[in-house]
């Protein structure tokens, strides 16, 4: 096995080949310390460098006058974050035994840079560099590029960040093995990670081992529960199998997972899985351009539209290492047009990891080359009106340590962020953190999120995203077909929604998003019929509660629109007398002002006041029977002018419309639970005059 380590053996064993007669343990016998020693240089080879560790300490207290032993207690104990400290150590006392050796430089350097003694670091491996031969041609380049990392270190931890909050998210998701490359939906709800230990798919058939590397990779899952992550679980066996199942994509709404999957020993490629109603679907690999058979595809990001694909590949025509691509949704579900995002993007070293915000223009990536401060760091780049990626930023300290930073997915409000790193706060080899963004800039950006109902039951369903100005289809989502659930994030614009049943049924809507100016969520719920006059019955359990606290009075509250499966939105009579519940017409806690979401409902409104002319109307406000009467009346009175004001400022003749607050006198549900205060809590308007 002529491995480097093996080389380092040959190599330090002519220097260290003397007091051989010191005390040795009697445990091992030269044969088991033989069979012992090619376990540990495999486990180093392979990166698994705790159970490395344990195995050379095992031979080191067996033979504590073979320094390589040590050496190699040295190496290993570099890349563990709890210990990395002892790395200096335990290498500074080889060197003095044998300070002309230049590999132990270059090792102790190495050991100096990841515990943030950086003069020193750039000292030895300037030494090594000046010494070193043709045969250190690889450690040479190392060096040199650590060089770099440790002046970029030194300015960047000098303007640490403190508005930025980093913290290990601990259990139930982290554990003493590897959990790394954490997705989530837009709005937070659900976490699908990577773990590598011995919970993974076929670890009984595998020797226990201290180590992730051991094992293969898995999917797992978690839910966020009254703002707790879930106990995670394997997403289940249609996905992870007995080789490398990894979770490295999800869609904004949570339903489309991208999977590395690596097996017969190819080097991976990119997979695709569906959740349908609770389950997800059998991976199927991607169609198109994206994977090659000659190179490593295994990171990528779905732009919110769905239409862009950003990956890693190690292929060539690259700029070297790993390059970050781009590929374009076809007609026929394949991906193709695949471009390298050049040299703003790509360096010499590896570029990975993209994750594309749901704004659709702010790229993060991780990268060992730009202003890397070590290992791999965290950036940012922002489309410009050109299409083109501009000027980077690294993300800088604490987000960005001397050890790998990586995976870093941002929610749609840009307030939380996660990643997966290693370092002196981790559990285990590889953990998830979770960061408080106080610097990092907050996207100018709607999430839109509801439920699609057919006759009152969750459906699934089509929807297509239209631009209303340009008229082209922004993307194309999907409703859960078991909970009717959507999610969808827009920037700023006026879109029309098209909602497409299986079965046939259409209805459509509008969401104006044109004065936007931060981020905000907007909950909207599509409900078809498949008969009209079900719209009377609209939820009948809640119409059975409607009708026992009027005791049974008849009052007949309509919703302003009824939507038929002919497309149609119908109109109500606008006879006098008859009222209608304005749905959407929202005010922050305690104020009587309207918040973004009521411009929708209101600009509907104010089209049927201009084509019905001659009508005269009503306003009212009623709230729930939380606060004094006398408050309730003075909140419910501004709340209807508020609704009046916008309408007049709309063009609609102020004499036509009268603002009445009735306060709680006027309940159509119980006070005593949130759903029924809920229903209290509304805006209705009345034809009090139709000519």
């Amino acid at each position: 096995m002529k491995t480097a380590s093996r080389l380092l053996t040959i190599l330090l064993l002519l220097i260290f080949c003397f007091n051989v007669s010191a005390q040795e343990d009697n445990k091992l016998t030269k044969k088991e310390a033989n069979i012992l020693l090619d376990k540990a240089e495999l486990n180093f080879e392979e990166k698994n460098y705790i159970d490395a560790l344990d195995k050379f300490t095992q031979l080191y207290n067996y033979k504590p006058s073979d320094l390589y032993y040590k050496l190699m207690m040295g190496i290993c104990l570099s890349y563990n974050p709890e210990q990395k400290s002892k790395a200096v150590e335990i290498i500074e006392q080889v060197k003095v035994t044998n300070p002309e050796n230049n590999l132990v430089d270059f090792y102790l350097a190495k050991a100096y840079a990841v515990n943030y003694q950086f003069d020193k670091a750039v000292e030895l491996f300037n030494i090594f560099i000046s010494k070193s031969t043709v045969e250190d041609v690889e450690q040479k380049s190392i060096a040199e590029q650590m060089i770099q990392n440790c002046i970029n270190a030194k300015e960047i931890l000098a303007d640490t960040i403190s508005e930025n909050i980093v913290e290990n998210i601990k259990y139930p998701i982290n554990s003493q093995y590897s959990e790394y490359v954490p997705v989530i939906s837009a709005d937070e709800s659900v976490m699908i990670y990577t773990y590598r230990g011995i919970n993974s798919k076929g670890a009984e058939d595998i020797e226990q081992s201290m180590g992730s590397e051991a094992y293969m990779e898995d999917v797992f899952i978690s839910y966020k529960i009254n703002g707790e992550w879930s106990e995670p679980k394997s997403i289940g066996d249609k996905i992870n199998t007995k080789n490398h199942d990894a979770a490295i994509a999800l869609s904004v709404d949570g339903q489309t997972l991208f999977i590395y999957k690596s097996e017969n020993n190819n080097l991976g490629d990119i997979y695709v899985s569906r959740l349908v109603g609770e389950d997800w679907t059998s991976p199927d690999k991607l169609k198109g351009e994206v994977n090659s058979n000659k190179s490593w595809e295994g990171s990528a990001s779905l732009s919110a539209n769905s239409k862009i694909l950003y990956f890693a590949s190690d292929r060539e025509g690259g700029l070297g290492g790993r390059d970050i691509y781009k590929a374009e949704l076809q007609a026929d579900g394949s991906w193709a047009n695949v471009q390298n995002l050049g040299p703003t993007i790509n360096t010499a070293y590896n570029d990975d990891a993209p994750f594309i915000h749901p704004d659709n223009k702010t790229l993060y990536f991780s990268s060992e080359g730009h202003s890397s401060i070590g290992g791999y760091d965290i950036f940012s780049s922002t489309l410009d009106e050109n299409g083109t990626f501009g000027e980077l930023k690294n993300l800088g300290y604490p987000i960005n340590t001397i050890d790998d930073n990586r995976y870093f997915v941002l929610s749609a409000s840009g307030k939380t962020g996660y990643y997966s790193g290693g370092g002196e706060n981790s559990i285990g080899e590889q953990d998830i953190f979770k960061i408080t963004t106080g610097k990092i800039e907050k996207p100018v950006l709607a999430l839109l999120l509801g439920k699609v109902y057919f006759n009152d039951v969750p459906t699934g369903s089509t929807m297509n995203l239209y631009k209303q100005v340009e008229g082209e289809l922004e993307g194309t989502f999907v409703s859960n077909e078991k909970t009717g659930k959507y999610v969808m994030t827009l920037t700023p614009g006026i879109y029309e929604i098209v909602v497409e049943l299986a079965s046939g049924e259409v209805i459509s809507d509008s969401v104006r998003l044109d004065e936007i100016k931060e981020y905000v969520v907007l909950h909207k719920d599509f409900r078809i019929y498949s008969d009209s006059n079900l719209i009377e019955k609209n939820n009948p359990a809640l119409q059975a509660l409607l009708d026992v606290e009027l005791n049974k009075e008849e009052k007949t509250i309509d919703t302003l629109f009824t939507v038929n499966i002919d497309e149609k939105v119908e109109l109500k009579p606008m006879d006098a007398g008859r009222e209608f519940k304005l749905n959407n017409i929202l005010y922050d806690f305690d104020k009587a002002t309207l918040r973004l979401e009521s411009v929708v409902e209101l600009d509907r409104l104010v089209i049927i006041l201009t084509e019905q002319a001659a009508i005269k109307v009503e306003i009212s406000s009623h709230t729930d029977s939380k606060g004094s009467d006398e408050y309730n009346q003075k909140l419910s009175q501004a709340r209807a002018k508020s609704v009046t004001d916008y309408l007049t400022k709309k063009g609609i003749d102020k004499n036509r419309l009268l603002a009445k607050g009735y306060g709680e006198s006027k309940p159509v549900a119980t006070n005593d639970n949130d759903d029924g205060r809920q229903l209290n809590r509304r805006t209705e308007f009345k034809v009090l005059e139709s000519k």
